[in-house]
């Protein structure tokens, strides 16, 4: 006597993983990928771990990929061994978490290694809910079976798809589902898209996000996580191209709601920057970023960052040397997920400046007039030492060229009256008798040599005065 129980899987309320594809036929030494979903089932959650099992004797791991997870903070980076065969992760991602029914968690590149049938499936499986108890919502997992054959052997039902040698038809038109995950303030919302081309099948995705264009390959792009985006309503495109290069465009809106506005409660509404400091306080979310604004005529001046205390309220004192005007001051906050909020209603500071802008430095007025009692000191300074220098100078020349007369008087009288006596002489021998001609001669030249020593003297004499 024997029975046989077969256990019937129920299917409890809560998060599960599932695979997409969870089965196909492929050709050994082929690639192919498959991606792992969470579904929330309409539970908020924000964490979640598991390990994937696959026979490495029929797939070998080519790359685990994170482009387009519901994750963006990793306690355990998706990593792989072919050696056992397992692939673990364990990711999370802030508050208000995750509620949607197509959650990425990673993308698996896998190898056709050897032909037979590979089963993958999870263990050691958690999925937690964004509660204060971290509760485990995980209910079951979806394994995976995927068929590996031979060339030769691939199933009629399978066939390998022939590209055309030419495809002018574009790939069929195709929506695009905005999923914010239950927030409407989710800076970064899921899109959903696909479509198929028959011809020559499926290339690549692009997806224009303002100026930005990002390019998906085909089987990254369920669902496209958008980059952070601001508050605000943004017109989203995807163009899907196919391998002849033609291509059908689907748009749609997105929009993001504002976290909660911040406050200015207190602003200044005259400031004098060389006698006060700035100071403003507000109120916005507790235990965030705030982001304060100084600007003038929409040009951005200063910009400080500071963080609101367990209750919401945020200060801010600063050092503001500005010049003179009217700045308008203004208050962004920003939550944990980087989500920043439209900016608060502005306040507006009259700035006024006892002081003179020189280029990047400010002066002020009291501060200018030390500033010119100082330079006038030492101009007169420098006037009074010229004229002292002058006049010493004026003395010294005066000292010096009575001197030189004096010396010149002395060598003049001296070298006149040697000349004079040696005329006295020839005078003397002239009452006695005839000079000779040779003495008549030196008579004739010491007459001019006492002439011209008498014009250059008088003509130096008056050099020397004219120096003085």
């Amino acid at each position: 006597m024997f029975c046989v129980s077969l256990a019937l899987p129920v299917r409890a309320e809560g998060a599960f993983f599932y695979l997409s594809p969870a089965s196909g036929n492929y050709e050994t030494g082929k690639d192919f990928s498959t991606h792992i979903f969470i579904n929330a089932e309409g539970v908020a959650i924000n964490a979640a771990q598991a390990e994937i099992y696959f026979p490495s004797e029929k797939l070998k791991v080519l790359s685990v990929s994170k482009i387009g997870s519901i994750f963006s903070l990793w306690v355990q980076e998706p990593v792989f061994s072919n050696t056992r065969g397992v692939i673990s992760f364990g990711g999370g991602l802030p508050s208000p978490g995750y509620r949607g029914s197509a959650g990425k968690v990673i993308t698996v590149s896998f190898r056709a290694v050897s032909s037979g049938e590979a089963k993958v499936f999870f263990g050691k499986e958690i999925i937690t809910a964004n509660d204060p108890w971290g509760t485990n919502a995980f209910s079951f997992s979806r394994e995976g079976i995927y068929s590996i054959f031979p060339p030769e052997k691939l199933p009629p039902e399978v066939p390998t798809p022939e590209v055309p040698i030419i495809d002018t038809e574009p790939p069929h038109s195709f929506e695009i589902t905005v999923d914010n995950e239950g927030d409407s303030t989710n800076p970064q919302p899921l899109l959903y898209f696909e479509t198929e081309d028959e011809l020559s099948g499926m290339s690549y995705y692009e997806v224009r996000v303002k100026e930005e264009i990002f390019r998906l390959e085909k089987g990254e792009t369920m669902p496209y996580r958008l980059p952070k985006l601001e508050p605000g309503a943004y017109d989203i495109s995807v163009k899907a191209f196919d391998r002849a290069g033609n291509f059908n465009e689907s748009g749609v809106e997105v929009k993001i709601e504002s976290i909660s506005i911040p406050q200015i409660t207190i602003c200044p509404p005259v400031l004098n920057p060389l006698e006060e400091l700035f100071y403003a306080e507000g109120i916005v979310l507790p235990n965030s970023k705030v982001i304060v604004f100084f600007e003038k005529e929409e040009k951005l001046i200063k910009e400080w960052d500071v963080n609101s205390d367990g209750e919401g309220n945020w200060f801010l004192v600063k050092e503001v040397l500005v010049k003179s005007g009217i700045y308008k001051i203004s208050v962004k906050t920003e939550d944990e997920r980087g989500t920043i909020s439209y900016p608060s209603e502005p306040c507006f500071v009259k700035v006024i400046l006892g002081a003179i802008a020189i280029g990047p430095w400010i002066m002020s007025y009291k501060t200018l007039i030390w500033v010119f009692v100082v330079i006038l000191i030492l101009i007169l300074a420098l006037i009074f030492y010229l004229i002292w220098r002058s006049r010493r100078t004026r003395k010294l020349i005066e000292k010096e060229t009575q001197d030189l007369k004096q010396k010149f008087y002395k060598e003049y009288n001296e070298f006149r009256a040697a000349i004079e006596r040696e005329l006295e002489a020839l005078r003397k021998a002239k009452t006695k008798r005839e000079l000779s001609e040779e003495e008549k001669e030196r008579e004739k030249n010491l007459l001019k040599e006492l002439s011209d020593v008498k014009e250059v003297f008088t003509r130096e004499l008056k050099d020397i005065e004219e120096i003085k």
